[in-house]
Parts: C-alpha cells; structure tokens; sequence
C-alpha cells in the first residue's frame, strides 16, 4: 500500500515509482503525437499565468517562456511536478 490508502491502488512494479510503465507509455504516446501532428504541443519550461476565458469557458492560455508572454488556443492541460523524466533541480 501507499500512504494513507486502506486499500492496494497502485501498480507496484520493479520501476523507480508505482505507475512508471503506465506513465512513460503515455508520454511516449502524447510525444508521438505532437512530434507527427498539430494534435499537441508538449510545452516545458514554462510558467501558466492566465487562463484565455470566452465567458465561462476556457478557450487557451497564456505562458511565459525564456521571459516572453506566449498563447495556446484549444484545450489545455496545465501539469506540474515535472515532466518524465525531467529530474533537474528547476523541472
């Protein structure tokens, strides 16, 4: 078990945390993706500063990067913790 869970909820396999090969099958997946398609954009580095609203509803975003405002349009997925396998210290 992990932390406080009463019940097994993770995947605990011989990787460096539980869930690894799930993760990193993800990424690749999404990394596939961008790399071939507009689909995504895997944007790292970055510090989300403003939600673009249309109304109530979230059309984008506003970034900044190497110290310039950027705009994502479309749907967004804000994340942070690091990135795979991102173990620098400012990752």
């Amino acid at each position: 078990r992990l932390g406080g869970h009463s019940a097994p909820r993770t995947h605990r396999g011989k990787e460096r945390f539980p869930g690894m090969t799930i993760t990193y099958a993800l990424i690749q997946m999404l990394e596939k993706i961008a790399e071939k398609t507009d689909r995504a954009r895997i944007i790292t580095k970055a510090r989300a500063h403003t939600l673009l609203m249309n109304g109530k509803t979230c059309i984008g975003l506003t970034y900044e990067k190497g110290g310039k405002d950027e705009k994502e349009y479309g749907p967004v997925i804000l994340a942070s913790g690091g990135f795979g396998a991102g173990f620098t210290q400012n990752s």
